[in-house]
Formats: C-alpha cells, structure tokens, sequence
C-alpha cells in the first residue's frame, strides 16, 4: 500500500499549505468486490520475486514508480478470498506525489488518493478513510467500526499505519513523504498527521534540525515570508 501527502493550497497567503496524509486505492473492476475500493495488488508471475510483483502492480494500477518498498507482513487466513486460500504478502511503499494512472487491462477501473485520518484520544487511536466526505473504513476504540473495503484490506491499513507511526516516531521514515527539497513547516504537519505528537515550531525544528542539511534555496511562496529549504542530511 502507498502513503502519500497532498498540499492543499490556502486561499490567504498568510496562511501555511496544508499537509494532507493520503492513501492510495483502486475501485476494483472485476468480482469478487467489483466497485469497492481495496489496495492495489495482483498475482505474481512465473519468474517473478514478490518485491518485483508489487512494483509492477503499482505502476500498473495506479502509475507509482520505482517505490521503496517496506516489508509489512503476510496475510493467510484460509477464508480471506472467496476465490480460495489465497496468500497476501503486503508491503508499505511512500511517495511525495498524488500523480496517478491505470494502465489498461489491470484489474483496477480506477485509482484515487484517500483522505487517511487518525485522532489519538483518551479510548485509543481513531482511523478514518474518507472519499469526498463518505468514510468508507473507520477503526476507533479498538474496533472496527465500518469497513467498506474489499477482503481483510481494513486490517491491513491499520496494520500499515501503526508500522508507519511507530518509523516515523523512532526512525527516519518521515523524509520518504518529502520531496528533495522541503521547509520545516512542510516536514512538520506530515508528522503530527501521523504521529498525533503536536509542537511548537521551535520544539519540532529542534527535534528535527540534527537531521536536516541547510541549503542555500528558499521558498519564496511561503506564507508571511520566504522560508529556507533542507534536505535529509
């Protein structure tokens, strides 16, 4: 499955961008579940690894390229596919771009970038996936609390977002959701999105700025005033 973060333009140029975390789905064109949406994914072929099975299904169902790919787990329930005892084996893929096309004759009729939400409060961690407004798979208070989604894919998700938080929080998996070039403010909306750890921009730039390497680059469509860009260092 891939994350991903979209830039939602402010109409007020005083006001920052903000930072959207996303998550990438196709409607499926073919039964079972024909037109609810799942992850992208398909069988692997003859002469093929896993790892190179999951690129090609990317950049077939949904156009992602050359993605790092991280290890999520396996899925084996006998009773997860009506087709038969199928095997999933899932991986976590991150980009810095919401660019998408569906190459013709995969099993994909289309593929859709989905608000991924998540609230951490008193009861525990609140998931939500949205389309348009519609939630088509919330987990909340340690539960499943709707899951429009074909086959296990809501445990998979939350699977995948727990993983994704916890990289984030211990390692440096942040930067995988950033372009070359970024402000502080760019990398620090992405990590609240994810973690649910809120802070001033001091407190983040000083967490973060042993990381990043100063370039001589600004953005000059920044709110208020021109911002320098960094890289991971």
């Amino acid at each position: 499955m891939v994350f991903g973060i979209d830039s939602i333009k402010s109409a007020d140029k005083k006001t920052l961008d903000t930072k959207k975390l996303k998550l990438l789905l196709v409607r499926r064109g073919e039964e079972p579940f024909m037109g609810s949406y799942s992850l992208p994914g398909g069988f692997l072929r003859k002469g093929e690894t896993i790892e190179e099975a999951a690129i090609r299904e990317l950049k077939e169902e949904a156009g992602v390229n050359e993605p790092k790919l991280i290890n999520l787990g396996v899925y084996s329930k006998p009773q997860r596919d009506p087709r038969g005892w199928i095997i999933s084996c899932c991986f976590i893929a991150l980009t810095n771009t919401v660019e998408l096309s569906t190459a013709a004759g995969s099993d994909a009729e289309s593929a859709h970038w989905l608000d991924l939400e998540a609230t951490n409060t008193e009861d525990g961690l609140t998931l939500k996936l949205h389309d348009d407004g519609e939630v088509v798979y919330e987990y909340s208070c340690g539960g499943m609390r709707s899951d429009k989604l074909a086959f296990d894919h809501g445990e998979m998700i939350l699977d995948a977002f727990l993983k994704l938080r916890d990289e984030v929080i211990n390692h440096d998996m942040i930067f995988g959701l950033m372009p070359e070039y970024f402000t502080i403010s760019d990398l620090q909306q992405p990590y609240e999105a994810i973690t649910g750890i809120h802070l001033s921009p001091q407190g983040f730039r000083k967490k973060v700025i042993g990381k990043l390497a100063e370039t001589e680059l600004f953005d000059e469509a920044a709110a208020h005033r021109t911002s320098r860009l960094y890289r991971k260092a």
